[in-house]
């Protein structure tokens, strides 16, 4: 019998070698799926908000499917910026940016919501700054907070640590932005000049923390967290498809998100190789201070406007008429748990507000 088998071998060698190299490119794909599979696991873990985060955000018929992933329709998506520098302010959000992207319309519109902004939130006693949302509930209430602000259902999250985004800058090679206006030392400890300039780590850092030694103060820094997000966008957008899972790599250090490596890579592709229209502004709003204490008021008759723009696909500083399925709708940039003076416009004009910001 064995002299039998060892002569089958030896009559076929070609179409046994076929066989072993047929085996073993099975087993090599294998083995490669299950790596890529575990670095993909491995990714989302590191990238992967809480359950109670997933369960606040909210999925429409008129924006995202509510599978995960994004959609061919426009949607909203909050981002929170966060420095470790400061522990996070005791577990407040340092920033906050309300998001509406439209992959089909390759647009992207960016609003800064003041993180003093005077507002109720839900559960908590008095008066709030809307980052306290973050402190009290954590991404869950931030979100819903925030949602109930702009009127809007918030369908995805992202938190974005500006101190680990350092390392994603430099490989990158630096990202160029046009800085609004010189400034020297400040809180940043940073100086830059006014114009053109090609960032790296370091001085993105320095230039998304600096509010002393600029014009608009807060607003300012709003701004300048705005420009680095956008040119970081548009630099990877830039990269060669091959390099875009690296990349993801190198975001994972630095961004929580409740979508998943796939959702992230599709809504990319969706922008890449593109022009695509982007607008960025900050919530119509004023310095204001009450009881010792200094807060943010909203301008709500501009916020509406804003809002109704916005959601129009007309961006923040989009003119013309509002479409009556925007103008009709009262939740739109109703801001309905803000608790600043409704009468502001003595306030806006004898204090910092979001109109003195270099544009």
């Amino acid at each position: 019998m064995r002299d039998t088998q060892a002569h089958a071998l030896r009559k076929h060698p070609v179409r046994n070698a076929i066989i072993i190299v047929t085996v073993v490119l099975i087993v090599v794909m294998i083995a490669a799926a299950l790596a890529g599979a575990l670095y993909i696991r491995n990714l989302e873990s590191s990238m992967s908000v809480g359950e109670d985060v997933r369960q606040s955000l909210q999925k429409s018929e008129t924006g995202d499917t509510g599978s995960g992933t994004a959609s061919e329709k426009s949607f909203y998506m909050m981002l929170v910026g966060t420095d470790a520098r400061t522990s996070n302010e005791n577990g407040r959000s340092d920033s906050l940016m309300l998001a509406r992207v439209d992959p089909e319309s390759h647009r992207l519109d960016i609003i800064s919501i003041p993180r003093d902004m005077q507002v109720n939130i839900k559960g908590v006693d008095g008066v709030q700054k809307i980052n306290a949302a973050y402190s009290y509930g954590g991404a869950a209430l931030a979100v819903s907070t925030v949602s109930e602000f702009a009127g809007v259902p918030i369908s995805h999250y992202a938190e974005v640590d500006f101190a680990n985004m350092t390392g994603l800058v430099d490989h990158l090679g630096g990202i160029t932005v046009i800085v609004p206006e010189s400034f020297s030392g400040g809180n940043s400890g940073l100086s830059l000049k006014a114009g053109e300039q090609t960032l790296n780590g370091e001085q993105m850092l320095g230039f998304t923390r600096e509010r002393y030694q600029v014009q608009g103060g807060d607003f300012s820094r709003a701004q300048a967290q705005q420009l680095v997000l956008l040119a970081i966008m548009q630099k990877i957008m830039a990269q060669p498809k091959m390099a875009l899972p690296g990349l993801i790599q190198e975001l994972a250090s630095a961004v929580s998100t409740d979508m998943n490596v796939s959702s992230i890579l599709q809504l990319t592709l969706k922008f890449y190789g593109q022009q695509p229209q982007v607008q960025s502004a900050i919530c119509p709003s004023y310095a204001f201070d009450q009881d010792g204490v200094s807060y943010v008021g909203v301008e709500y008759n501009e916020w509406r406007d804003m809002m109704q723009r916005v959601d129009a696909g007309m961006g923040p500083r989009g003119t013309g008429s509002i479409p009556a399925a925007q103008s009709s709708n009262a939740g739109l940039g109703a801001a309905a748990n803000a608790a600043s003076p409704r009468d502001y416009a003595a306030l806006k004009n004898q204090s910092l507000n979001s109109g003195d910001i270099i544009q």
